[in-house]
């Protein structure tokens, strides 16, 4: 069981930590912060350590920032970590724009990071909700470009509008140096860039496939996330994007989903999904 000493004394100072150290550019600092291979270092890893201004809120610019709540999670192997970035023009209130939660779990060295989402804990942002609130608050300008305003970016982000530059590195094959500008390049969000990857990395260690004709598996592993988005997009124009033939991507598209176990809207590769919090009820 997490009690609020171990909050106050473990685990908030990890947050504090990794946003001193998002400020000061030290990505090596937030490196040894993360918990390997989650979604917070896989960003680390994709983009460096700018998408952190993003997630974390700092782009807002704000000096005081509060714990709001902290929540216990899978019998106290993880914790949610909730904090705002008050409006000083506000006083001491938060909105939901302010509002940041972090997942951590317990290491061997102690609590990592293990997940940023920039919303509450209780409605965590995804690319839907993402799309949602920007077609609903009519934020974009009729030239089609998005406002100034920093409390924007993580939303843009989530929905495939903001699009940061790739981390030197970030494509570990010749697939990846090609899926990962496609699929920029065709407006798919921050969670879906972060699942790919991680789905072409799944099936490179289940299958060890050849990799010739690497525009073919990059058109086949964005075949597979257009369907987990909900994007509609038809195998012939993805395949066109990667000058790659129809017949060789549906082929591929076949031997990742059977390797992999894929079904529709996977949580380990869906956008469309977000890590959710389920209250019980004390026996007590």
């Amino acid at each position: 069981m997490i009690d609020e000493q171990t909050v106050w004394d473990d685990i908030w100072p990890v947050v504090e930590r990794l946003i001193a150290a998002t400020v000061a550019e030290d990505p090596q600092t937030m490196r040894q912060l993360l918990h390997p291979g989650g979604q917070a270092a896989d960003a680390l890893a994709l983009y460096g350590h700018d998408v952190f201004d993003v997630l974390l809120k700092t782009v807002l610019g704000r000096e005081r920032l509060g714990l709001t709540r902290a929540i216990e999670g899978d019998g106290g192997a993880t914790a949610f970590i909730e904090y705002a970035w008050p409006d000083p023009a506000g006083g001491s209130g938060y909105t939901a724009v302010d509002v940041v939660a972090v997942r951590l779990a317990q290491s061997a060295g102690g609590w990592r990071v293990v997940e940023i989402n920039p919303a509450g804990a209780d409605l965590p942002l995804n690319s839907m909700r993402a799309t949602s609130i920007l077609a609903g608050t009519q934020v974009m300008s009729d030239e089609g470009k998005l406002p100034a305003e920093p409390w924007i970016l993580p939303i843009a982000l989530y929905a495939g509008l903001l699009q940061l530059p790739l981390a030197p590195g970030a494509a570990a094959d010749a697939v990846e140096e090609l899926l990962l500008p496609g699929l920029q390049a065709r407006q798919f969000g921050f969670l879906a860039q972060l699942a790919a990857r991680r789905l072409w990395r799944d099936f490179v260690a289940a299958a060890a496939p050849d990799l010739e004709r690497p525009g073919a598996w990059a058109a086949a592993v964005e075949v597979i996330m257009g369907e987990q988005s909900n994007r509609g997009e038809t195998q012939a124009a993805v395949s066109r994007y990667y000058r790659a033939s129809l017949g060789g991507v549906s082929a591929r598209v076949r031997q990742i989903r059977a390797a992999l176990a894929i079904v529709p809207f996977d949580e380990r590769y869906t956008d469309l999904k977000t890590t959710e919090i389920i209250y019980k009820e004390s026996d007590t």
